[in-house]
């Protein structure tokens, strides 16, 4: 209802599907409307943010798909193109795939044959690559800023609980320090500061699926206490971890 979401990114495949009120969400330098029965489609890496924008809120469920997981599941789809898929669209009306994506989501949240589970599953994965998705798109040969992006990003995951400076960036890369950062933010859709903070959260989110409290999941992962982490946690993902832990959500983002 009053909830919203900063800018973040899952590692995994978005699909969600609106089923009442309406929403908005930043994606790809676009503002995008949802509407009821329509599909949120986000891409892996993907950064976008989201709201409500009426007062009978937005109501919508998320499926998580890791990367992984496809990859191993499109040998069984007879995945005939050359690379992950990739969405074209963020928003798709289908109510064909958004029928099998409710009976998907009701058999994963409910005690269900596994046969049936893997059957609903592969259905919606289906409908929704064939009609929505194409091979990823590469691009031309990155330019020199590109790869310095990538180098920079990659360190930040390898270091995302030190304090890592913009100029010791800059330095591994050669660039100024603006520069990188401005590129930084055009090119992945945050700047490198905020991009530390959400990878440290998401490693964070995986580890409440362990037994360590939150106090240990926090200082583990960068923050300074509980609260730091609750802070941060609620403003990207709209819950506590507490409250992720508590609800046992069917999710990998």
């Amino acid at each position: 209802f009053h909830h919203s979401f900063g800018k973040h990114f899952h590692e995994a495949y978005t699909i969600g599907l609106n089923e009442g009120g309406q929403g908005s969400f930043y994606y790809q330098g676009k503002t995008w409307c949802t509407s009821p029965q329509s599909l949120n489609l986000i891409n892996p890496g993907a950064v976008h943010t989201g709201k409500a924008e009426v007062e009978t809120g937005w109501v919508f469920r998320n499926l998580y798909l890791s990367v992984p997981a496809v990859e191993l599941l499109l040998p069984q789809l007879d995945w005939l193109g050359r690379g992950l898929p990739y969405f074209r669209q963020p928003i798709v009306c289908d109510r064909t795939l958004g029928t099998a994506f409710s009976r998907l989501f009701q058999a994963l949240s409910e005690p269900t044959p596994l046969l049936e589970q893997q059957s609903c599953l592969l259905t919606v994965l289906y409908q929704l690559f064939k009609h929505h998705a194409e091979p990823r798109y590469e691009g031309p040969s990155p330019r020199s800023e590109t790869n310095a992006i990538a180098l920079v990003r990659a360190y930040l995951e390898a270091h995302y609980t030190d304090p890592v400076s913009i100029e010791t960036l800059a330095q591994m890369v050669s660039l100024s320090p603006y520069y990188l950062i401005r590129s930084f933010h055009r090119q992945v859709g945050v700047p490198p500061h905020q991009y530390q903070r959400h990878w440290q959260l998401l490693q964070a989110k995986r580890a409440l699926r362990t037994s360590k409290s939150l106090t240990e999941v926090a200082l583990a992962h960068g923050f300074y206490d509980q609260s730091h982490l609750n802070r941060h946690f609620k403003r990207a993902f709209g819950v506590t971890p507490g409250q992720y832990r508590q609800s046992n959500f069917v999710q990998d983002g």
